[in-house]
């Protein structure tokens, strides 16, 4: 579909996601660094393993002093692979960390608001669509996307970057004549 605007929204602070991800990385090593100490000869995989996921940690914590941003999904989907292979195989953990490392760009992503003459579309998982006849204002107003829909639920949240009073100006417009328009189609 073709939005005739786009708003991304401020990024969140994802260091509950991060903590949670580093948390599943010492889990694993720990219970790695057991197996390999249990099974010195057919555990040896688990020392492999265990190196790939701290030279990953260490890569990602680089990544992040340099760009502010770490996805840590290279390590869960080591450690899966771990708990798949190993001698000591646990199925259920290998696609728990390949759900975490698969789902961590997704949380990361990102937040966007498609606006079209026809409906809202959020890009989350799963994707949310709303219909312009279910909302009763939609506006930017100091940096704030506001949407009030007509069951009493409002989302208000800050916007990425700097938004010029005229663009504002006709995104408001945009969206006061796409309610009237929806509005004139339910009365008919």
């Amino acid at each position: 579909m073709i939005y005739d605007y786009l708003i991304t929204l401020k990024k969140q602070e994802y260091r509950f996601v991060n903590q949670v991800s580093q948390l599943l990385y010492v889990f694993a090593l720990l219970i790695f660094g057991y197996f390999y100490y249990q099974l010195p000869k057919s555990g040896a995989v688990y020392l492999y393993l265990g190196i790939g996921i701290i030279l990953s940690w260490i890569f990602t914590i680089i990544k992040k002093r340099r760009t502010g941003q770490a996805y840590f999904r290279f390590g869960l989907l080591v450690a899966a692979v771990g708990w798949y292979i190993g001698p000591a195989r646990n199925v259920w953990m290998a696609v728990l960390y390949a759900v975490a490392g698969l789902m961590e760009k997704q949380v990361k992503f990102p937040q966007e608001i498609g606006f079209s003459d026809k409906e809202i579309t959020f890009n989350t998982l799963p994707k949310r669509v709303l219909t312009w006849d279910k909302v009763k204002n939609a506006m930017i107003k100091d940096g704030l996307l506001t949407i009030d829909q007509n069951n009493n639920k409002l989302f208000q949240k800050e916007i990425e970057g700097y938004v010029t009073v005229d663009l504002e100006t006709e995104f408001n417009d945009f969206c006061k004549s796409c309610i009237l328009a929806a509005n004139a189609g339910t009365q008919q």
